[in-house]
């Protein structure tokens, strides 16, 4: 698929894939619509606006995470749907994809970002902290089925599979606002439940969780922070 470059701007995209709730025909009135954009140059960028998601991912990049069985390669490899796709690039990535040895890594991050907004909720807003709550609990319960080799991301199927009932809330109601006192409640009741009952020593200040990002390349936490950094500064 060619298309014509205007400017040195513009990307050559060669296939538009829809994923997420509406891949899946569970979405709700207040879902996303989740777009992956394929192109061959090296790219990869999101942007939103309203309940549009838009994610801009080179084909390399996606081969390889692929190859190292990505989690997010995973969700798309078992629940995308092709939109705009002449050259099969969505089939080309289900070949490809392989489940690595386990995701415990991915576990991990998940946890550690948990603790920082168990310990550091009140200092950020609550929509904020409600969608990170929201990821952590996903990634944990998504990598955990990875490491059976089964692919379940559609928060339903995910509150099935969880014996947590805070795990299970945090699922459920990650369409209300539940305020950051209660979100933070039902956080640490999860991680609880799923056996980790305190912090480690290690992480006691901000600048200690940052270390600890920065060396796991935990990118989502670092994205939280910097995005609370820059909500603050419209604060008066």
């Amino acid at each position: 698929m060619r298309t014509q470059r205007r400017d040195q701007d513009s990307v050559r995209v060669v296939s538009t894939i829809l994923f997420g709730s509406r891949a899946r025909n569970d979405q709700s009135e207040f879902s996303d619509t989740d777009l992956l954009l394929i192109s061959l140059e090296n790219d990869r960028k999101h942007v939103s606006s309203g309940n549009l998601s838009l994610f801009l991912y080179s084909w390399e990049s996606l081969r390889e995470d692929a190859e190292n069985g990505d989690l997010f390669v995973c969700h798309l490899a078992h629940e995308a749907k092709p939109l705009i796709d002449p050259e099969n690039y969505l089939a080309k990535l289900r070949g490809r994809f392989k489940f690595r040895t386990n995701y415990n890594r991915d576990i991990d991050n998940a946890i550690d970002l948990a603790w920082f907004l168990i310990l550091q909720g009140d200092q950020i807003n609550d929509a904020l902290l409600a969608k990170r709550a929201l990821w952590c609990v996903r990634t944990v319960l998504i990598a955990e089925a990875a490491n059976r080799r089964e692919a379940i991301f559609a928060p339903q199927q995910l509150a099935e599979q969880t014996s947590s009932q805070a795990g299970r809330r945090i699922l459920q109601s990650r369409h209300e606002k539940i305020g950051s006192a209660f979100t933070t409640k039902l956080l640490e009741g999860f991680m609880s439940d799923i056996g980790y009952r305190a912090v480690p020593r290690s992480l006691k200040s901000v600048e200690d969780f940052r270390r600890r990002f920065v060396d796991t390349s935990n990118e989502v936490a670092l994205q939280t922070m910097n995005q609370e950094v820059e909500s603050r500064s419209g604060y008066t």
